[in-house]
């Protein structure tokens, strides 16, 4: 398993202490962290789970998710490498269940598991499915079992097999979470699977793999929200280039509709126009700077993954389990 983490001394404790009730896979498992140049007690924090879990600690003082994840790649090891983030709570059995998913489906390379919002407090009665995408807010997610296109991975659950980091493809570092940008586009990644889809990689979903995904209270803020919608419009952006008229038309309606609704008090309603304008005006924004999110090539250099056991134990995102010669292998 791998995930990357940045100043989450606070909050990471709940997520280890889950992670050390996970069932083993055959072979068993090992846990990839790496500290994104934290400047709290998140690496002291780490270092007290060592007992408990089989885990590596991997330090990457450069802010940026994606640059922490391909900086983690050389400690790969097995063939089965899951992707996850340092807010979730997984079932027992999530392991396991991807795994056997991976053993049934020799034809998929990438697997996506079910992703289930854990209110930290109550939710207020403004914000509902209905007004904004749970999807791109929370990372929900669930659906039925069998093949799937990428749109249906979600980052807090996803497995990939590790032939895919061997043949060399990389998360690109020009978006994802990173404190150097504010206004960082999100959907590090959606851009990894689509370039994997390309390639003709083939997904699987794994209804049973269950993570619940820890929703923050400054995550039920509206400003939040919106920034949000902002930062996944800018990721989206570039998809809009041969359509740039109709979508200027829509930043100007919803942008006045937008400022119409700004002075009514929290409901449904206003909340759906208000993230529609945010969302909108990400997307111009990314349109406009397309060409800052391409992602870096894909380095060439082949990871040897070493087939050695680890006895049992337990990201933004993933897992790594590995067995002895001949077992199941589960990469970090």
């Amino acid at each position: 398993m791998l995930f990357s983490t940045r100043n989450r001394g606070g909050a990471l404790a709940p997520v280890l202490d889950r992670f050390s009730l996970l069932k083993a896979p055959a072979g068993g498992w090992k846990l990839v962290v790496v500290d994104n140049g934290s400047s709290d007690n998140t690496c002291s924090l780490l270092e007290g789970y060592r007992d408990r879990l089989p885990l590596t600690i991997v330090t990457e003082p450069r802010p940026g998710k994606n640059r922490a994840l391909n900086t983690a790649l050389p400690q790969l090891e097995g063939d089965l490498v899951v992707l996850t983030d340092d807010d979730v709570l997984p079932q027992p059995d999530w392991l396991v269940q991807l795994c056997r998913a991976a053993d049934e489906h020799p034809e998929a390379s990438l697997f996506g598991g079910c992703v289930l919002p854990h209110w930290s407090q109550p939710r207020p009665a403004w914000l509902v499915e209905s007004a904004v995408p749970f999807s791109v807010l929370f990372a929900q997610q669930c659906r039925e079992a069998g093949a799937c296109s990428y749109e249906a991975i979600f980052g807090p659950n996803m497995a990939v097999r590790a032939s895919v980091f061997a043949a060399g493809f990389r998360f690109s570092e020009a978006v994802g979470p990173d404190e150097t940008r504010r206004m960082y586009a999100m959907g590090g990644e959606t851009e990894f699977l689509r370039r994997l889809d390309a390639a003709g990689y083939k997904g699987h979903f794994v209804p049973d793999a269950v993570v619940g995904h820890i929703i923050r209270p400054e995550q039920l803020d509206e400003q939040w929200i919106l920034h949000r919608g902002y930062r996944y419009g800018i990721g989206e952006g570039r998809h809009y280039a041969s359509r740039p008229m109709r979508l200027r038309a829509r930043v100007l309606f919803y942008g006045v509709a937008s400022r119409a609704v700004r002075l009514m008090p929290p409901s449904p309603l206003r909340l759906k126009i208000r993230y529609k304008a945010s969302t909108l005006t990400g997307i111009m924004a990314g349109l406009r700077n397309q060409t800052a999110l391409v992602p870096a090539p894909a380095r060439t250099r082949r990871i040897h993954l070493q087939q050695q056991g680890h006895a049992n134990g337990p990201h933004d995102s993933g897992l790594h389990a590995t067995t002895p010669q001949g077992a199941r292998r589960m990469a970090p």
